[in-house]
């Protein structure tokens, strides 16, 4: 059948078919449909929908750059196609993220600060979903002027009308958090906001925020001449592949990463602490071939954690965001995940994981890979039914668990010789019962940190602060960082910085518990680096040199051992 004869929802389902076939045929049929589709009215949801992801698709991974520039017209235009259509029809398309449509979700207080930055006047509060008034009086009062105090509990007036006389001209959720931006009350802001659990609507329109239109704005486009690539015979020898280039952003642009990467999970209901608090100046963007990148974000200063280094990546295909993940960083080894979103589903998953370890070895040093039960199917149905734990097994991922492991290796024997075989549910489920790690050469049993030795290395910090004379924790916590900073020489702290002061007591309790003043010369001169790096501007500093401090790593493995016995 011609494309002229197929109805519009015919052909809107041939474009989405053949989204990902790159010989000639199917790019000339693409470049055809996209032409034909520019002025054609959809009337039908699914229809719509299905069109919207095949654009983002080809803008993400055209075939030519003349396909690229029809897919970004049609998608710049994309909420006049969302206006044309009958009321329920447009509800039915709420909380898709696409141009054009609103969303509804009651946001952390950290997005909703990112929110009442990013989309002024767009949010209002859904007051008719608020489930909790008394949170949410308590939530206002915080608010109040001293003057205002026996008008807002006089009984007169409800927490919402109050609010409409206090906030004057501004939408109810501008006014709110316009007084919650002080930080000195944070933390308070952000427990009585969360608390709150305000219901929020987002009016997407001609949002650049929207899976329509959120890109981080790139130099040129790369066009996929031969598909997409496969992943690598060889992972671990892709992963010691060097880089071509890795840069560090400036604070403008690592700030304007950092709004892509908020926008694309807020569109999605979705939400992360390393992009919650990504530092501008702690963005490296690496590049990975065929136009796509991949960001990494460290986190400022206040909001790091004490032993490990937690960072959030992206991961972009000619600047659109195709997928996320994060990462704990200790030293040698990382526990990661990836999450490809829906609309790049069936494009290059496997080859881009690779991309992202390969990226955070050669930004760290890092050399073996942690995957946990739930990214591949521990109470995550979705990674079960498709299959998770086999994508992390082809690219060398193997379960920790003796068992486990002589399982997947049967099956594994039975999938290979039987392509129709597909391990059951039942199956799965055992196979998701342990960690799985992937290990390059070198890496060494003795650089593991069991994970549940964090926990334990907390409980050596308590005791190390509990053996200083302190009348609270905060001066025991500085008088902790003075004693491990003179044990490892490190002199003049009057000339710490803040962040530099708040991360040396954060980690100080963990390198305190490994007796730092018996170590060798060379250990403690490297631990003064380590220290200051904490609270510096770029943690992935830190990071780096814990990788390299094995004496440190050796010793609390040890204290580790000692305090489960």
């Amino acid at each position: 059948m011609t494309s002229s004869r197929r109805t519009v929802g015919e052909r809107i389902r041939r474009l989405f078919d053949i989204r990902n076939s790159y010989d000639g045929e199917a790019s000339a049929e693409k470049r055809a449909l996209l032409r034909d589709l520019a002025d054609c009215a959809v009337k039908s949801t699914d229809d719509l929908q299905r069109l919207h992801a095949a654009l983002c698709f080809i803008r993400a991974f055209p075939d030519s750059r003349s396909l690229y520039r029809l897919a970004c017209a049609q998608l710049a235009c994309f909420d006049s196609r969302v206006a044309t259509l009958s009321r329920s029809n447009h509800e039915a398309l709420w909380d898709t993220g696409i141009a054009g449509t609103r969303l509804h979700y009651p946001f952390s207080f950290h997005v909703a600060l990112w929110l009442s930055r990013s989309a002024p006047a767009a949010v209002s509060i859904d007051w008719e979903e608020l489930e909790n008034v008394e949170r949410r009086d308590e939530l206002l009062e915080l608010t109040l002027h001293g003057s205002e105090d026996e008008y807002f509990n006089s009984g007169w007036v409800t927490g919402c009308e109050w609010l409409e006389l206090a906030r004057g001209q501004n939408t109810d959720f501008d006014w709110v958090l316009a007084q919650m931006r002080s930080k000195k009350l944070a933390k308070t802001w952000s427990q009585a906001y969360d608390a709150a659990n305000l219901p929020l609507a987002w009016d997407l329109r001609r949002s650049a925020c929207s899976k329509t239109h959120n890109r981080f704005p790139v130099a040129s486009v790369t066009a996929r001449r031969t598909g997409m690539r496969r992943p690598p015979p060889s992972a671990s020898r892709e992963i010691l592949r060097p880089l071509q280039s890795v840069d560090r952003l400036s604070a403008r642009a690592g700030r304007r990463m950092i709004d892509v990467a908020m926008a694309s999970l807020a569109v999605r209901h979705r939400e992360t602490y390393h992009f919650n608090h990504a530092n501008p100046q702690d963005v490296h963007v690496a590049d990975v071939g065929d136009g796509v990148s991949v960001a990494v974000f460290g986190l400022l200063p206040e909001y790091r954690f004490p032993l490990e280094c937690t960072m959030g990546f992206l991961i972009l295909s000619n600047g659109a965001p195709v997928g996320y993940g994060g990462s704990s960083i200790l030293f040698r080894q990382i526990n990661t995940g990836i999450n490809v979103f829906d609309e790049y589903r069936g494009s290059e998953a496997a080859f881009l994981w690779v991309q992202v370890m390969r990226v955070y070895h050669q930004l760290t040093g890092c050399t073996r890979y942690i995957a946990n039960p739930y990214q591949f199917g521990a109470d995550n149905d979705e990674a079960l039914q498709s299959g998770a734990f086999w994508f992390y097994h082809r690219l060398g991922y193997r379960p920790v668990d003796a068992a486990v492991r002589r399982l997947a290796n049967s099956e594994w024997r039975r999938v290979r010789s039987d392509k129709k075989y597909r391990s059951n549910i039942r199956t799965l489920r055992r196979l998701a019962s342990c960690d799985m790690h992937f290990t390059l050469a070198g890496a060494r049993a003795s650089d593991l940190f069991d994970e549940r030795w964090i926990e334990t290395s907390s409980l050596l910090a308590t005791r190390e602060l509990a053996n200083v004379d302190g009348v609270s924790r905060d001066v025991s916590a500085r008088a902790l960082a003075k004693k491990v900073a003179r044990d490892v020489g490190l002199r003049k702290t009057q000339r710490w910085t803040p962040d530099v002061r708040r991360g040396i007591e954060l980690i100080a309790p963990f390198i305190a518990a490994a007796e730092p003043s018996t170590w060798p010369k060379d250990a403690r001169q490297s631990m003064q680096k380590i220290l200051e790096a904490k609270g510096g501007p770029c943690e992935l500093d830190f990071a780096r040199r814990m990788c390299g401090h094995d004496h440190f790593l050796q010793v609390l493995r040890k204290r580790c051992r000692q305090a489960e016995r």
